[in-house]
């Protein structure tokens, strides 16, 4: 299986101009943000660019709710028109915007504050917002949130940094209210889970899921947890030191660094879990079996890939030289059991792939 490359899986091909920042797939859109601030929305179908905007970057998070695309970014948060790619409004925050959720009417959003002086960030912002930009309510806390979630219950959830650790839970129109975690290990990253869990990995290699305001936690190690993704009622984390662990009981190693984990399509039917994970002198994307952990693709990558999406049969890949990459189910499994085009660094085969993709598209 080896020799295949990103480009030759790929349906679809595209360009950011800098570093991939976000990536989202919300139906027919296919989103991605960048480093220097241009947010574009593609046709996932046809391909073509539907519109695209710029800001002030880096852009870190993004929300579609009733639509319209609200785009973190640098200091400041904008709403934009999902369907024309206007901007309705900007707003501000204080710190560098860090995450943005939306639902309800109401438009919430979390900045940080770093000082230079302790070299750690001292304080976060919620804030938030109606429709119309309207501020409405605001609560500073003394950590950096590392993941941001909305809460079924109402209001969003926060997962917590150091001095507290734990997490936040605030509703509208009350005080934050703060829980501790088993363990008190800062909290590293998060993702939204099945049944409205919380899945929230920590700096010691643990793994908590939230369901209400109770949290359980599991799994132990010394290396801090860098990316996790849910598969069912099952958890998949990878961390700094390379290992990939599953809630189910099994645990692989990556060539490198984990950067990104998601669910995505299979090699041949089915969800598996797409890994990108880097070691200084490149990248190497492993597509695992998710009952096991065995290895069904592997293949490197020359540009570091912090960032993968995956929707509805198809799996997006964004890397630090600004590509995005589209693969789809079916393409997959074609292309896999075809034999490799040798990898190259021509540009002359990457501009004949392209326009072929671009015909296939037209």
């Amino acid at each position: 299986m080896g020799g295949h490359t990103l480009e030759g899986l790929a349906s679809l091909v595209r360009n950011l101009g800098s570093a991939c920042t976000l990536l989202r797939i919300a139906d027919d859109d296919l989103l991605a943000g960048s480093q220097e601030g241009e947010l574009i929305c593609w046709s996932v179908e046809s391909g073509t660019e539907r519109w695209r905007v710029e800001v002030d970057g880096p852009l870190s998070d993004l929300a579609i709710d009733g639509g319209r695309v609200y785009a973190s970014a640098s200091a400041s948060l904008h709403a934009i028109d999902l369907d024309t790619g206007e901007i309705l409004w900007s707003r501000g925050l204080e710190g560098a915007s860090d995450y943005v959720q939306a639902w309800d009417g109401s438009v919430w959003a979390v900045s940080s504050v770093y000082e230079i002086e302790v070299s750690d960030y001292t304080e976060s912002t919620v804030w938030r917002f109606d429709g119309m930009g309207e501020l409405q309510e605001r609560w500073t806390v003394p950590e950096r949130a590392w993941h941001f979630g909305l809460h079924e219950d109402g209001g969003v959830l926060l997962g917590l940094g150091r001095p507290r650790c734990g997490f936040l839970r605030i509703r509208s129109g009350e005080e934050p209210e703060h829980h501790q975690i088993e363990g008190d290990s800062p909290v590293t990253v998060g993702a939204c889970g099945s049944s409205g869990r919380f899945l929230i990995g920590h700096s010691d290699g643990s793994v908590s899921t939230i369901v209400g305001s109770d949290a359980k936690t599991a799994g132990e190690g010394s290396s801090p947890v860098r990316a996790i993704t849910g598969h069912g009622d099952d958890w998949i984390a990878g961390q700094e030191s390379g290992q990939v662990v599953s809630s189910r009981g099994w645990t692989t190693t990556a060539a490198g660094s984990v950067d990104s984990l998601s669910m995505g399509p299979s090699t041949s039917e089915g969800e598996a879990v797409w890994v990108s994970s880097w070691k200084g002198d490149g990248v190497r994307i492993s597509v695992l079996d998710p009952d096991g952990g065995g290895s069904l693709l592997e293949f490197d990558h020359g540009h570091r890939t912090r960032h993968i999406q995956a929707s509805a049969g198809k799996v997006v890949l964004g890397d630090s030289r600004g590509r995005i990459h589209l693969i789809e189910a079916g393409v997959l499994t074609r292309r896999v059991k075809e034999s490799p085009v040798p990898a190259s660094d021509d540009e002359n085969r990457e501009r004949l792939m392209e326009r072929l993709r671009q015909l296939r598209g037209s």
